[in-house]
């Protein structure tokens, strides 16, 4: 990756950057050179002849986690671009406090993922509707009538590993894991970060169990990434071709 060249994660997940373009366009390429920002630092820790203990345990999680919050913001503003105008706009605002939780934020816990809900079309459930990138109103309204589109999309190529396992897949498989996948991949990466962990040999991860922890975060967002391709409301959409050369590409970054 060379410089003011985006990386296939970020084209993936962003779509290709429009430099003179309106308000998403502009929350896109911050969110798209912060990607590859994260990407560039994860290469270069993972790449290493010999990295220490204490780089990988420090570092990797922040970066990893880095990826699926950024990855998952980029969609929701490709989704949902109301969303990140309405905080873009706020935090524009000459009062906005940087010293303080803002409520307005994107969350993980309610912008990513959601409660159940048990009956959607109830009007108590109507009233304020989750938003959530992997909540249920998505999965009945995005995630479901894509997944064949996407399986189409993908029914020629070959030789691709990660490709190969999405075309095994049902749609309830591959929403139930994707939202296992990301929850527990959150979940591990956040306790490196906050250092929850108090038992020294289990605090540390090591080089093998970090590139499979990273594997799994980049592969499960970049597959995401691929699917927003297919909806035809997504905002700066690749065309098929170029997002599976990009989701090919992010395999070869030579991390995992």
């Amino acid at each position: 990756m060379t410089a003011n060249t985006q990386s296939a994660l970020a084209k993936l997940l962003c779509g290709n950057l429009v430099s003179d373009g309106g308000s998403v366009d502009e929350v896109l390429n911050h969110l798209s050179t912060s990607i590859d920002n994260v990407v560039e630092e994860l290469v270069a820790l993972l790449t290493q002849e010999s990295p220490s203990p204490n780089q990988i345990s420090l570092f990797a999680p922040f970066l990893g986690r880095s990826i699926l919050e950024l990855g998952c913001t980029a969609m929701i503003a490709r989704l949902d671009p109301f969303r990140v105008l309405v905080i873009r706009e706020y935090q524009n605002q000459h009062d906005y406090s940087k010293d303080k939780p803002n409520k307005s934020s994107i969350r993980w816990q309610g912008d990513v993922l959601a409660d159940r809900v048990t009956d959607l079309w109830a009007d108590k459930s109507l009233q304020n509707p989750t938003r959530a990138l992997l909540g249920d109103y998505y999965k009945k309204l995005i995630w479901f009538p894509n997944f064949d589109k996407l399986k189409d999309s993908i029914a020629d190529v070959s030789g691709d590993d990660w490709i190969a396992r999405l075309k095994k897949k049902e749609f309830e498989q591959f929403y139930n894991e994707t939202l296992r996948e990301f929850s527990s991949s959150y979940s591990e990466l956040s306790k490196g970060i906050h250092h929850e962990l108090l038992i020294p040999l289990r605090s540390a991860l090591d080089l093998p169990t970090t590139k499979s922890l990273m594997e799994k975060t980049v592969r499960n967002i970049a597959t995401l990434g691929l699917f927003v391709n297919v909806v035809s409301h997504t905002f700066n959409k690749l065309n098929m071709s170029d997002a599976i050369a990009a989701y090919r590409e992010i395999q070869e970054i030579g991390v995992f």
